[in-house]
């Protein structure tokens, strides 16, 4: 069994780490050197492009950040792949972009599914993942042996792009947790209370959330980098969800609250600083101005 994976950044290094932990052979390929020698170094087989090697394999993941390489992948693919060859496309990406890739795809046969994560990079690289599949039901069921592997639960959402409105909701929850933790410690620094106190109490009570076990910390120790997930990949899907929801005509107050927070912060730390660093804007609440 081979799973060809396309993009070996966080995210698609830590899917070949777990695959190869679990004996399953992987290739892959990256236009990053650095990428290329991670999954060496993990035991997998690298491949300097997309090419007749992706016609050999079980499965295919893409694990990209950009739509402009999302077409890209997913035309090429279309020209390799076999009739019945399932591709998991886990990215966060606007609606038609996901539809046009499972066009590409599936020209000559080949099957889409649509199929993000709920998770950071660190959560992946533990398997700690939540999967959103969605697509024909028998190609979810050929991949969902390979699903098992990367994470702890798979939905089954239903049709093709049920899985991107479901992670457009999870997003929606991660900002707002995400500001909240950030509010809250600006509000006990401001009472002089302990941080690892107040953490305790937050992480054990009835405030608790998991972004704030996990990003907390991070605010707490100011140390933004390596990111568990970054803020410009945040941009992204923040743009994304801003922009379903206006086209879905709703009100979301809290929502546009948070993405203000988020345009400020995005002005004042490097983009690839972790989205913790949404506290540095709480830190001098002059350059909210």
């Amino acid at each position: 069994m081979t799973v060809g994976i396309i993009g070996l950044g966080i995210m698609g290094a830590a899917y070949a780490g777990n695959l190869c932990k679990a004996g399953v052979a992987v290739a892959g390929t990256d236009p990053d050197a650095a990428a290329r020698d991670r999954l060496t170094g993990l035991g997998g087989t690298v491949h300097d492009a997309i090419g007749p090697w992706l016609a050999d394999c079980e499965l295919v993941i893409i694990s990209v950040a950009s739509p402009v390489v999302l077409a890209s992948v997913t035309a090429a693919l279309g020209e390799v792949l076999q009739p019945g060859q399932v591709v998991m496309e886990t990215g966060t990406f606007a609606m038609a972009d996901k539809l046009s890739a499972r066009d590409a795809v599936q020209v000559n046969g080949a099957v889409l599914l649509d199929t993000p994560v709920s998770g950071t990079g660190v959560q992946a690289a533990r398997g700690d993942l939540v999967i959103m599949a969605s697509g024909p039901d028998d190609a979810i069921a050929k991949a969902r042996p390979f699903m098992d592997h990367l994470c702890h639960t798979v939905i089954a959402a239903g049709p093709f792009g049920a899985g991107s409105k479901l992670k457009y909701v999870a997003n929606h929850a991660v900002a707002l947790h995400n500001c909240a933790a950030a509010e809250t410690l600006h509000y006990a620094d401001a009472l002089g209370l302990d941080r690892d106190v107040v953490y305790h109490l937050l992480s054990k009570g009835a405030g608790q959330s998991r972004m704030l076990d996990l990003r907390m910390p991070l605010m707490m120790s100011g140390e933004y980098t390596p990111a568990t997930a970054h803020m410009a990949m945040f941009e992204k899907d923040l743009s994304i969800i801003g922009a379903d929801l206006r086209a879905h005509d709703i009100t979301t107050p809290m929502f546009d609250a948070v993405s203000d927070m988020y345009r400020k912060s995005w002005s004042l730390v490097p983009k690839d600083y972790d989205t913790a660093a949404v506290f540095e804007v709480y830190r001098d609440i002059d350059k909210l101005a």
